[in-house]
């Protein structure tokens, strides 16, 4: 039996040579930059598909996995781009806000992040890691409350917070609890967060 290394090794052996095959497939440059992903291998996964992208500039899936493996690089500008492109293709696509919207975050971009996390909800209700980051961005602005309630259906939904961000939480619930025009019946306990 293999191992699941082995496993992923052979799969994009046979990546590869559908590649070498047919070059002009957008479909298989685009799964082979996916297995080429898994395997970690970044700089080879973002070639294949900038290659797919050239030959179908229209292909959303090319556009956001390129997306994907730029915001592994740590290129935040080009990870936005090639989400927009994505979304641009596809207007449906939940990966594409929310990936420039992770890009948003590392940039420092809270309300830039909360607009691309406020469409992944739009596009999807439920989606648990679209209510943490909407909470992260709230947060950032201060918007303690609506970050508190943010972070519930986050919970709710089965996401699990990272701890700075819980404890940046409870401090934020603190100060608002001792701020002197705040109504005190209006504030959420910061143990309340994570219970309800």
């Amino acid at each position: 039996m293999q191992s699941d290394e082995a496993a992923r090794s052979s799969r994009t052996e046979r990546l590869r040579a559908a590649v070498a095959q047919a070059p002009a497939s957008v479909e298989a440059r685009v799964r082979l930059g996916l297995a080429l992903l898994r395997q970690q291998a970044v700089g080879e996964a973002t070639a294949e598909l900038e290659k797919a992208v050239e030959l179908d500039p229209d292909c959303a899936a090319a556009w956001v996995n390129l997306g994907g493996a730029r915001l592994t690089r740590l290129d935040f500008t080009g990870c936005i781009e090639a989400n927009r492109r994505a979304a641009a293709c596809d207007p449906d696509l939940t990966l594409a806000p929310y990936n420039e919207g992770l890009a948003h975050l590392y940039l420092g971009q809270a309300r830039e992040m909360m607009t691309c996390f406020e469409r992944v909800l739009e596009l999807e209700p439920n989606h648990a890691g679209g209510h943490y980051y909407l909470a992260v961005g709230l947060l950032a602005l201060g918007r303690t409350d609506e970050a508190a309630s943010s972070l519930r259906r986050a919970v709710t939904l089965g996401h699990s917070p990272q701890p700075d961000f819980l404890r940046a939480m409870e401090r934020a619930l603190a100060e608002a609890q001792d701020a002197p025009d705040v109504n005190r019946q209006d504030i959420v306990k910061p143990k309340q967060v994570l219970e309800e």
